[in-house]
């Protein structure tokens, strides 16, 4: 399944977490986690209570995801031949199932003025000029460590994301510039290219080091004091700023790649 995922263009972080969810499911229904998959028993009545079991603290877009992963994996099983049909499209989320304070949306926080003036006088390196690259961009770390010099033109910067591959070209702003023009500029084709093997996983020629960039972060925030705030507040600090100065909400959905303007709104604004 991995490989075909793979052979039909899905980012390598989609084909991580669909994998993960269908790994999940089926090591809880102890069946094998190989192929050929035996699929047969699965019924919607089996999927139902996986989905919506009530003791799960799970959230609603969570069950959603695990939901969507399930369904993938029954539809490359059925083009396979190991079952006549997919039993996951007769199943969805039961809201009632969901405790309330999982129901609600939490927005996520941006980071103070205050805040980002510590957090760019107290480090150096990758991070500083990781944490100046997210604020100017509302690029996500997987993203930021993978730039190639090549991403960069004269105002512009293009990239493919990791998470949705979806191709966003950003105005590269004067503190961007700055940021970029401080950087040491080696042979490799990667503005980060240690950081870069860190993050990829083994099977994508890297370490397989990529719980160290949030752990990390998480420290830091610890160290200075900064409560409620992982990386990817910077990007929601990026978001809420151009919300301020007036920019409009579909070029805001479009340049942090999100499919519709009401995941922005209701995550980020």
């Amino acid at each position: 399944m991995l490989s075909w995922m793979e052979a039909v263009g899905k980012a390598p972080k989609t084909i991580e977490n669909t994998w993960r969810e269908v790994d999940s499911f089926l090591h809880h229904l102890r069946l094998p986690r190989h192929p050929p998959y035996d699929v047969e028993e699965i019924d919607e009545f089996l999927l139902n209570s996986y989905i919506n079991e009530p003791e799960k603290e799970t959230s609603i877009g969570t069950r959603r995801y695990k939901l969507s992963a399930l369904r993938t994996f029954l539809t490359y099983c059925v083009a396979k031949g190991w079952r006549t049909d997919n039993p996951a499209a007769l199943v969805k989320v039961n809201i009632r199932k969901v405790p309330h304070r999982k129901r609600e949306a939490k927005k996520k926080e941006a980071f103070t003025p205050a805040e980002i003036k510590y957090l760019i006088a107290n480090t150096d390196g990758f991070w500083r000029a990781a944490i100046v690259i997210a604020l100017e961009t509302g690029l996500r770390i997987g993203d930021i460590v993978q730039l190639e010099w090549d991403c960069f033109g004269p105002d512009t910067i293009t990239v493919w994301t990791d998470k949705r591959d979806k191709r966003v070209e950003l105005e590269m702003s004067l503190r961007l510039h700055r940021a970029i023009a401080f950087l040491p500029n080696s042979l490799s084709d990667y503005l980060f290219p240690e950081e870069r093997l860190d993050y990829l996983s083994p099977e994508e020629g890297g370490r397989g080091k990529r719980t160290w960039f949030p752990v990390t972060f998480k420290r830091m925030m610890v160290e200075f004091g900064i409560e409620g705030k992982t990386f990817h507040s910077l990007r929601v600090t990026h978001a809420s700023r151009r919300k301020q100065k007036g920019d409009d909400v579909e070029k805001i959905a479009e340049d942090l790649a999100h499919s519709s303007s009401k995941t922005t709104k209701k995550h980020y604004l």
